[in-house]
């Protein structure tokens, strides 16, 4: 009976010896495809695993798996520039294989000058730059991302060495800026942020600048001025803001029972005072809350010889179950090409003050519009909506609506270039209270007159 228990035991303790020493192979060659990827990191803990796998080898005296261990760790000791000359005597005791050899090169005597150091870091809400001792290149760094749930970091390994006192770092652009020796070779930089973040590079002699976004050269910023100063003078130009309804017309009804009429003569006073600032000679269709017809907005702009007619208003979605889908901004011109959405969004800014005009003298007089005139107000309205969506996203988001072609009557008898913003959906929760916010106005006043610049300056 006890020889019969001696026999199971050691059938039961080969087996389990036979399946834990599949299992190292297989780790075995799980590592050599990860080592062919790996950075030096991780080439460390495979080397480590690799020890402990040889240590197991020889506690179950299985040679196949300690030559198999050996070669491995011949191969990361070499890559991690280890002393692997007692692998490389131990592996040479099989003779089956082809084994390298022991020797290593000597190690060659660093000169101290040939040795890259940090001498000065500094760092503001723009950029970082680190100083060394001699010219740095691509060639001395290495980069690369690590991913965690809460955080994004970006690591910048330098073949150099700390001379410095590394201080704790704080900055409003990067939540944790980290400088610190990591090996004898490796000084390491760890940039860490909330989401992911680009970094933009720049070498200058001995010194290395890591912009937080995207730089603007000297020369582009000079060749713009130029452009501006040199292609027209605002002084010559004139502009007419036409906010929306007013008086006995409020306009939409929006969130929280707000005025169309309130929000939108709050953002053309606002534009009015943007591009008075610029040269621009402005008039407004009205400047308080008082009713103005839509014939006599567009005769009052013809009176003044005026260059643009800009006439600003909110959009409205047509019913509760739209409100909360129903947002962005878009700008209008007048065209006889136009859908149906275009025809039902200028049928709540027409209604007011052209019942008179019957189905037929409309159309009619859309289809025998000037098509020059309409292709000028088609390039203001991209220039127009293109800055505008520019500077509102500085601050917020916002859905680019586009540019649209519709029957506004506000535009109809304008002999200039003439177009219709549609500045948010008053509506929307969201949108609602921003186009009651100081700080929306004047985005959006700031966007208008870029784009009025931006018209002038291509034609």
């Amino acid at each position: 009976m006890e020889k019969m228990l001696k026999k199971l035991i050691f059938i039961v303790f080969i087996s389990v010896s036979l399946f834990a020493n599949s299992l190292y192979i297989n780790k075995i060659y799980t590592y050599d495809k990860q080592m062919r990827y790996a950075n030096e990191s991780q080439m460390l803990k495979i080397f480590h695993s690799l020890q402990n796998i040889y240590i197991k080898s020889i506690i179950n005296n299985n040679d196949e798996l300690k030559k198999q261990v050996l070669k491995r760790l011949v191969k990361s000791s070499k890559i991690l520039k280890f002393n692997y000359s007692s692998y490389a005597r131990e592996l040479a005791t099989f003779s089956d294989d082809v084994v390298p050899k022991i020797t290593q090169k000597p190690i060659k005597k660093i000169k101290k000058n040939s040795i890259l150091k940090l001498t000065k870091f500094y760092f503001n809400s723009t950029f970082i730059k680190l100083e060394f001792n001699k010219t740095i290149n691509k060639k001395n760094i290495k980069t690369f991302i690590l991913k965690g749930k809460k955080y994004y970091r970006k690591v910048f390994d330098f073949n150099a060495f700390l001379t410095i006192k590394p201080k704790k770092q704080k900055s409003k652009v990067i939540q944790d800026i980290k400088l610190a020796q990591y090996n004898t070779k490796t000084m390491r930089l760890v940039l860490q942020s909330k989401h992911k973040k680009t970094f933009y590079l720049k070498y200058s002699k001995n010194s290395l600048y890591i912009y937080f976004s995207k730089q603007k050269t000297i020369k582009e910023k000079k060749q713009k001025q130029t452009i501006t100063y040199k292609a027209f003078n605002p002084k010559n130009k004139i502009i007419v803001i036409d906010p929306g309804h007013g008086g006995k017309d409020s306009g939409a009804i929006g969130y929280k029972r707000r005025y169309e009429k309130r929000a939108v003569l709050a953002i053309a006073l606002k534009c009015a005072k943007e591009l008075k600032k610029r040269g621009y000679k402005v008039y407004l269709t009205r400047s308080g809350d008082y009713f103005v017809t839509l014939r006599n907005r567009t005769r009052y702009a013809n009176r003044k010889n005026a260059d643009l007619f800009i006439s600003i208003h909110a959009n409205a979605a047509p019913r509760k179950s739209k409100y909360l889908v129903s947002k962005g901004l878009e700008t209008f011109f007048l065209s006889p090409d136009r859908s149906n959405r275009s025809k039902n969004v200028a049928a709540l800014e027409n209604k007011s003050d052209m019942e008179d005009m019957d189905y037929y003298s409309k159309n009619v007089f859309l289809n025998f519009m000037n098509r020059e005139k309409i292709i000028q107000a088609n390039k203001m309205a991209l220039d127009i909506q293109q800055a505008v969506l520019k500077s509102i996203r500085t601050k917020y988001r916002v859905i680019d609506g586009g540019v649209r072609e519709a029957p506004f009557w506000v535009l109809v008898g304008a002999q200039m270039p003439a177009i219709l913003i549609e500045t948010g959906y008053i509506t929307n929760p969201t949108e609602g209270e921003r186009l009651f916010n100081f700080r929306y106005q004047q985005l959006l006043a700031k966007g208008i007159a870029n784009g009025v610049d931006n018209y002038f300056l291509k034609n």
